[in-house]
């Protein structure tokens, strides 16, 4: 019985790795994981330097500005930045990359 059970155990693993993969999200974005990376399309693409981006974020935004990540999400490129609040709470904010706080 417990060879039975085994095999099937196997069985339904192999079924599982054997359906094709979802496809990802029209919107998926793929983030820079490291800025030596992210810096040559900051150039191509004009977006803004993070050292504009913080003085920025530091007037538009209450709290402190805690990380910055570049995304691109289909042709458009956004920053994610990470908030502390005064309570502590950390929260995340996505502005363009080109021209962020722009309304």
């Amino acid at each position: 019985m417990y060879v039975l059970i085994s095999l099937l155990k196997l069985a339904v693993i192999a079924l599982v790795l054997a359906l094709p993969a979802r496809a990802a999200p029209a919107e998926a974005s793929s983030c820079f994981d490291d800025w030596s990376d992210a810096a040559p399309v900051m150039l191509q693409e004009r977006l803004l330097g993070t050292k504009e981006l913080h003085e920025l974020a530091r007037r538009r935004l209450p709290g402190d500005l805690v990380h910055v990540t570049l995304c691109q999400e289909g042709s458009r490129y956004v920053y994610r930045l990470l908030v502390r609040d005064a309570r502590g709470r950390l929260n995340t904010v996505t502005v363009d990359a080109r021209k962020p706080f722009d309304r």
